[in-house]
């Protein structure tokens, strides 16, 4: 990405006597100030990319993913030091420097289109930072190049979803105003709609403030957005949710396999990590279709159905977080091996979405707050039902057959409504709106672990010799344990006790 350059001013006697020189010696293929628009595409797709990328480590602690044992063992065994997560904090960090260029480019040239789209973007990024690490800078983040702002104060958990809260409230309003000429070029997330962005941001608002709501009363608010849809437009369909459609061309979603198995199977069988046994039983146990989604066939039964296809294609989940002794000790004891377990499926490998924010976790969201009496209008019932055909609906027919390019047919999405135990039951709602959360957040590692952390569900089943206990936070990077105001923060606040990874945060209940 091209830097600002700055240009030093001459003096007054200079610019007299070389008026003409400087004339013809600007390059305005160079200019001094590189417009607001250029910087779209890479703040997306680093934004993007850092969610797909999460299903790795933050999809390893939820259990959406689980490493064949012993092949992990810092993530998957949560063998977990600052050094763990220097990326995770260095990389947005980096990314919040642009995003501040952005939001001041945009304020100098009176195009508040992107100022509001700076702003939606820095509360995304600093969201997902603050869901995992805690405490952060807010106001001061990715200000590291200003003169007197190196080290970056630290605000709480709580003032930090109040202060993305009103810059959420400013991009709303600063797009409703938004003149009708004005256009968003380069836009590689909504094709430059601005109404689209303006929805992304009131529905973003929704997700912080149910996050917070075991902590706070955030009733009136969720109200006032759901109720008012005037004032506060949300995504009203699937087409309509934040998700990056990619050119595999010149970039690839995270998931994506870029040369296909000579074996005809569209997935990477010799890959460490499998879909965990919790995903599989429960996609199994609710006759779920997305199971053929987020999974492949086992490599054994996948090659023993290709020679006889009477065989039956068999889909089985890894247990959690086994030390290599035990996952030899359940090989031995069960007949199974490494082959006989599911990986991530064809459709995710072929995918070329990453989904940042989606119409069936708004809609969930909604029957949430619903069923919490939070002055929402609407029926729970069937708003979790609609929540549930959304999350079917990211998965529609393409090219091929189901086969080959599985997706999730009509008839499929009725047998599973035809099923009693679809229906929200009272008694047993936040279960079962907390398990469809986590099944719709697939490979976002951020979102489903988050969730988990604030609803408690599905119930989650470590390993029998895990290093500690299911991580509840991301640790700072060592190299971030060297900013004294984080020492200070946390010598005012945590009693001098630097947080590891099962010091629950703020939103956790």
């Amino acid at each position: 990405m091209k830097k600002i350059l700055i240009i030093a001013g001459l003096s007054f006697s200079m610019m007299t006597s070389c008026s003409k020189f400087e004339e013809i010696n600007v390059n305005p293929n160079n200019p001094a100030t590189v417009p607001a628009e250029m910087l779209l595409p890479p703040l997306i797709s680093s934004a993007a990319g850092s969610v797909s990328g999460s299903g790795n480590r933050a999809g390893q602690f939820v259990q959406h993913l689980a490493w064949l044992g012993g092949t992990s063992e810092e993530d998957g065994r949560y063998n977990l030091t600052g050094a763990s997560f220097r990326e995770e904090w260095n990389g947005p960090m980096r990314l919040i420097k642009d995003v501040n260029q952005l939001k001041q480019i945009a304020q100098q040239s009176s195009q508040t289109q992107y100022e509001a789209i700076g702003h939606i973007m820095k509360v995304y990024i600093l969201s997902l930072m603050s869901d995992a690490f805690g405490d952060i800078p807010y106001n001061e983040a990715g200000m590291g190049n200003v003169q007197g702002y190196e080290f970056a104060h630290y605000q709480s958990q709580q003032e930090v979803y109040q202060l993305m809260l009103a810059d959420l409230e400013t991009a709303n309003q600063l797009l409703k105003a938004l003149p009708p000429a004005a256009t968003i070029n380069r836009d590689i997330l909504f094709n430059g709609d601005a109404t689209l962005w303006r929805k992304f941001a009131n529905s973003l608002k929704i997700r912080i403030l149910m996050r917070q709501s075991a902590k706070v009363n955030v009733a009136e608010q969720v109200a006032a957005i759901f109720n008012n849809p005037a004032e506060y437009p949300v995504f009203t369909k699937a087409s309509e949710q934040a998700a990056l459609v990619y050119n595999n061309s010149i970039d690839f979603y995270y998931w994506f396999i870029r040369n296909l198995p000579a074996d005809g199977s569209g997935v990477d069988f010799g890959a460490n990590s499998r879909v965990s046994d919790v995903m599989v039983d429960m996609l199994k146990a609710k006759n779920d279709p997305r199971l053929y989604i987020y999974a492949a066939p086992t490599r054994n039964s996948f090659l023993a159905n290709r020679v006889n296809p009477a065989t039956p294609l068999e889909y089985r989940g890894q247990r959690a977080g086994l030390s290599t002794a035990e996952q030899v000790a359940q090989d031995a004891s069960t007949g199974l091996n490494k082959d006989d377990y599911s990986v991530i499926g064809r459709r995710f490998r072929a995918e070329n979405r990453a989904f940042l924010m989606t119409y069936a976790e708004l809609l969930l969201l909604k029957a949430e707050a619903i069923h919490r009496n939070m002055g929402v209008s609407g029926d729970a019932a069937t708003v979790f039902q609609e929540a549930i055909r959304a999350s079917f609906d990211k998965w529609p027919a393409g090219a091929g057959n189901i086969a080959s390019a599985p997706f999730i047919s009509a008839e499929q999405q009725t047998a599973y409504f035809n099923q009693p135990s679809t229906i929200l039951h009272p008694s047993t709602a936040i279960q079962q709106i907390a398990e469809q959360l986590w099944i719709d957040s697939y490979l976002n590692g951020f979102e489903g672990w988050a969730g988990w952390r604030r609803l408690g569900y599905p119930v989650l089943k470590a390993g029998p010799s895990v290093l500690a206990p299911i991580p509840v936070r991301y640790v700072y990077s060592d190299n971030e344990q060297n900013n004294p105001n984080l020492v200070e923060w946390i010598n005012q606040t945590m009693d001098g006790k630097m947080p590891t990874h099962d010091t629950k945060v703020w939103f956790q209940p």
